[in-house]
Order: structure tokens, then C-alpha cells, then sequence
């Protein structure tokens, strides 16, 4: 969810075109890697800790989705055009806006994977692999190594796959009457997955141990992913970076509603929904694309989520249909995950991302902060109540200070709650009551480094760690790299992610026993029955320099909203979705 930052465009183009470029000429020392489609050609590079790795970039892994396949569900890719498909480097992602130059780059033909792997052709045991899913709040951003180079994870032992899917309108476009069955972006991931399923052991990876990870509109996607009974059987184990299936984000509203209005935009005169299909269908990329935000809904503008199109809820009879049922019913569902691991967490200070946009906006919330209202709370908008409400909030939280730039911490903590750490808690506390198969390991990144690059680059002077601020503690960010001292805090840290990240695909366990180079221990969070009037207890690992177990982080806040959701919606496990 990032917006602006025009300033830095020549600055990271030119770390991209470095990058690109240096990869390019040491491309001698090639390696080749017979698949079920053919033959991959990748590169040999070298890791952090100098031992050598094998890359292979830009593999498809199914048909272009272009023409009579835009909107549609991806279709297998039975052959490479080429008997040896260069994979020295990255195609085309995804049609969009860049988010850090506010470029449009990409292409309808985006669906592309990368391999990265410690070894290729060994006897040894194989790899655990783990599918990395990105953010971009189902609107931007693709799985190249600008942002997610996966180095510091693969020199662990495992084979890192990172990928790119549909975005926007092209991939959550939903008009089912049409054939448009919606969430194509999350089809093209569970194709990705099959291909994994497919082809990975010729990498040295294991079909069998498949850990799926994402981070913000990635993370909601693997949430949705496990509760899919037709996605759960690629993969074996879950991490949700800072995003869950029931935050208030996810779900697209009024989508057929939504496909409509585009078409209009674009230029439809027609009123049937055959004149809708014919426009979307025939109207150029950047007309789809790029009037997409035009259709929000007032109550979405009003609410600052700028994301018109998103997963729905599809029928039944869809294509690899994936998300059937409403997300929240599923996980009150009992036992509806099974024995799969799953690891969920926030940064301290996810807000922090969103003052972007807040910071234009701290007169609107001075005099009307029922707008910062959860969607999700029972109360009617314009009514006393939600007035009486937002004054309510804006005691609690700043007090009776006036909410000014000296106040930018508080709202950021404020916006945190607010897209985050609310729905966070109640899935967290869904989990615990209901998925009683399923071990869940809850975390608080909190760390505040050299590596916090996307506070950085938004150039925010608050403390804590900012939405998406641990992702450079996992990959190396090519396009504003940032060396750190071998001893340093931040190197410790990063030794301390990848190290639990990867125990996770290992074993299950981010801190499991026979790993004595972790001086903490991360304990699960707690299970109780469904119907139990015990208070839930939040067992989490605080991500510092020095990692330690808390119990019920931000306490105080959550506290406050538990008491909001008591006077409206008889509960906190009661929110409106």
C-alpha cells in the first residue's frame, strides 16, 4: 500500500538497470534444467556466505493470459516456445503502476516464476521449498529480485520459488454471469504452485515440504490459500506476513457492481452485461488498468482503502474455484485447517506506511474521526452513535491533543489498529478456539535498523517498524541496497528471520530444539475450546535485536477496541464482514 514517492524514480530505475545489467554479464557460467515443459537455462551466482547458488529467472508457468484469456482462469503451459528457455533474467510483470516510481510497467503476459536453489543435480537429501506470494495491495508490485531477492533465505538450505500474478482489474475482475469467475490472481497462484509440484525436484527441491509465505495483500492470498481444500493439497505449511483473510481489505465488495461502472468509464453504452464483457474484453490494457481506481465506492474513499478490486467470493462451480464461502465462516468452521503449521504476525508500527496519505488529511480527522470507525464495528455511519464513537477513539488515542504532525506517531499507531492489528488479534483468537489441528506462531517485528527500508524510502521519522519493513531482513532489496556491518544489529536480526523462517519450512517450528544457534524459544499460541469463557491469551515472540516471548501485545489498545466490540457487536469474535 504504497503511494507517491516520485523522487526517488531516477535514483531506484538506475540500482534496477545496474542490477539487471551486472547479472546479464556474468551470465557465462550457465546451468540447464530439464522440466516437464522443456529445458530452463539458468545462472550460477554466488551467496552472501560465498558458497555458489543456481538462478533461474522468468520461467512461465502457464499460457500467457491475453486475448480470449483476459479475466479467465490460467490455462497449463504444455511446451516452451524454445527447446532451452533463457532464464538469465526476469520477463514482464504485471501490467501497473510501479509503486516506488510511479512508472506504468508490464504486461498482460506476466505469468513468470523464479528459482533460486543451493544445489541442482545432487543426491542429497532434497530442499524445502517455500513460494513466496508479494504485496502490493492486489494492485502492484511481482516477485522480481528489485524487492524479494531471496539470497540470506536460500543460503539456509531451502529452494526459494517467487512469483508473479494478476493484479487489479485483470486479476479480480468478477462478472460471473460473463464467465468472468473472479480471483484469477489467486488462480494464477495456485497454478504456480502446481508447477512447483510438477518441476521443483529437478532443482533439488521436495514436492512434499512446501512452505507458502507472503507479506500484506500476499499474506491475505496464503491466509485464503489455507482455507482452500482445493489449494492446501500444494503446500504444507503457512507464514502471513502483516495480512490475513478477514482484514477488512481483503474482500472486494459490490464486484459485479464494480465490473459494471469500469465498463462505463471505459466507454460502454450498453446496459446488458454482454456489452460489459465486450468492452472489457476489447478495451486496451491501460484503459482496464488504469481507471480502476475511478470506480471506488465513497464509503471506500471515505475510508482510505483504495482497493477497488480484490478476492471475491466466487461459486462453487468455478473454475479452481478457491474462496467459496465467506473467510470468517471458514475459520469458525472447527478443524476446517488441518495438521498445517502456520505462522502469523505485524510489524509494531504498520501505520506508520499509511501517514503518506494521512498526513494530507489531519484536518478531516480532527473534526471527523468517526471515518477511522472499523468497518467492522455495528454501528450505522452519520448516526450520534458513530459520532460519539470517533470522539471516543480520538480521546483514546491522542488525548486531548490536537491531531497534528507532532501527533503522527499516535495515528500511526491509530492506522496500525485500524488495518491491521485488530482483525490480527481476532484471527489469531479464531485460530486458537477453533483450528485445534493447526499450530499457530504469532510474532511482533518491532526491530527499528538500517534495513527498515521502506520507512526509508518514505522518509517518515517515526519509530518502529513500518508495513513491509521486515521483508528486507528476508531479501535483498537490489534496488536500494544498503550494506551492514557483519556484526551489526540489523545483521543479527536478518540472521535471526531467515534462520526462524526457514526452521519453519524445515521443520514446522522456527526455534526448534536441535537448533542451538537461536538464544530464545518461540512458543505456539495457546488452545482453548470454542465455547470457553476464558480470555484469550496471545502468546507472541517480540522480533527485536533481542528476541523475547510477550503475551498480548499493545495490550492497552486492544483492551479498548475488545471493549468497542462488546457495546456493538456483543463480541469481538462478532465483527461485521
Amino acid at each position: 500500500m504504497l503511494y507517491g514517492i516520485r523522487s526517488l524514480s531516477c535514483k531506484l530505475l538506475r540500482h534496477i538497470e545496474i542490477g539487471t545489467s551486472a547479472r546479464s554479464m556474468s551470465a557465462a557460467n550457465r546451468i540447464n534444467v530439464k522440466v516437464h515443459q522443456g529445458t530452463v537455462s539458468g545462472v550460477r551466482e554466488k551467496l552472501p556466505n560465498g558458497n555458489e547458488s543456481f538462478a533461474f529467472r522468468g520461467i512461465p508457468y502457464a499460457k500467457p493470459p491475453v486475448g480470449e484469456l483476459r479475466f479467465k482462469a490460467p490455462q497449463p503451459l504444455d511446451k516452451f516456445q524454445y527447446p532451452i528457455l533463457d532464464c538469465s533474467f526476469e520477463r514482464d510483470v504485471c501490467f501497473s503502476r510501479n509503486m516506488f516510481t510511479q512508472e506504468i510497467e508490464g504486461s498482460e503476459d506476466c505469468l513468470y516464476l523464479n528459482v533460486y536453489s543451493p544445489k541442482i543435480g545432487s543426491d542429497d537429501k532434497a530442499l524445502p521449498v517455500m513460494v513466496f506470494i508479494h504485496g502490493g495491495a492486489f494492485m502492484f508490485g511481482s516477485g522480481n529480485s528489485d524487492c524479494y531477492s531471496p539470497e540470506y533465505l536460500v543460503q539456509e538450505d531451502v529452494v526459494a520459488v517467487t512469483l508473479n500474478y494478476r493484479l487489479g482489474t485483470l486479476g479480480f475482475t468478477y462478472l460471473p454471469s460473463q464467465g468472468i469467475e473472479g480471483n484469477s490472481g489467486l488462480k494464477d497462484q495456485l497454478m504456480a504452485l502446481k508447477w512447483v509440484k510438477q518441476n521443483i525436484a529437478k532443482f533439488g527441491g521436495d514436492p512434499n515440504n512446501v512452505t507458502m509465505f507472503g507479506e500484506s495483500a500476499g499474506a491475505a492470498s496464503v491466509h485464503l490459500h489455507l482455507l482452500s481444500p482445493n489449494s492446501r493439497q500444494y503446500f504444507h505449511k503457512a507464514i502471513c506476513q502483516s495480512g490475513c483473510s478477514i482484514m477488512e481489505w481483503v474482500m472486494q465488495r459490490d464486484p459485479e457492481y464494480k465490473a459494471r461502472t469500469l465498463a462505463k468509464l471505459i466507454g460502454c453504452k450498453g446496459q446488458s452485461d454482454e456489452e460489459v464483457y465486450e468492452t472489457l474484453m476489447t478495451s486496451s490494457t491501460a484503459d482496464v488498468v488504469g481507471r480502476m481506481v475511478s470506480v471506488l465506492t465513497d464509503d471506500e474513499k471515505i475510508r482510505g482503502l483504495p482497493m477497488p478490486f480484490k478476492p471475491v467470493v466466487e461459486s462453487e462451480s468455478a473454475t479452481d474455484a478457491i474462496v467459496t464461502k465467506a473467510p470468517i465462516d471458514v475459520m469458525k468452521t472447527p478443524n476446517a485447517i488441518p495438521n498445517i503449521p502456520v505462522m502469523m504476525g505485524v510489524n509494531n508500527r504498520e501505520g506508520t506506511i499509511m501517514l503518506l496519505d494521512g498526513i494530507k488529511k489531519l484536518e478531516l480527522y480532527e473534526n471527523d474521526m468517526a471515518r477511522l470507525i472499523p468497518r467492522t464495528v455495528n454501528v450505522n455511519p452519520g448516526t450520534v452513535a458513530s459520532n460519539e464513537l470517533g470522539e471516543e477513539i480520538k480521546k483514546f488515542y491522542f488525548g486531548n491533543q490536537p491531531i497534528t504532525t507532532k501527533m503522527l506517531p499516535q495515528l500511526a499507531d491509530l492506522m496500525s489498529d485500524y488495518h491491521f492489528s485488530i482483525l490480527a488479534n481476532v484471527c489469531c483468537e479464531l485460530h486458537s478456539r477453533y483450528q485445534h489441528q493447526s499450530p499457530l506462531y504469532y510474532y511482533n517485528f518491532s526491530f527499528d535498523g538500517m534495513l527498515n527500508m521502506y520507512k526509508r524510502l518514505l522518509n517518515l521519522k517515526v519509530p518502529g517498524a513500518c508495513h513491509a519493513d521486515e521483508l528486507s531482513y528476508q531479501f535483498l532489496f537490489r534496488m536500494a541496497p544498503v550494506e551492514v556491518e557483519p556484526e551489526s544489529p540489523e545483521a543479527r536480526v536478518r540472521y535471526y528471520m531467515c534462520r526462524m523462517w526457514t526452521n519453519f519450512a524445515k521443520y514446522g517450528n522456527p526455534t526448534p530444539p536441535e537448533d542451538s544457534t537461536l538464544p530464545y524459544r518461540w512458543d505456539p499460541v495457546g488452545k482453548i475450546a470454542a465455547e470457553s469463557k476464558e480470555d484469550f491469551q496471545l502468546n507472541c515472540l517480540d522480533i527485536t535485536e533481542e528476541p523475547k516471548m510477550i503475551t498480548n501485545p499493545d495490550k492497552h489498545r486492544m483492551d479498548f477496541w475488545r471493549s468497542v466490540y462488546r457495546r456493538f457487536n456483543e463480541g469481538m469474535l462478532k465483527v461485521k464482514l
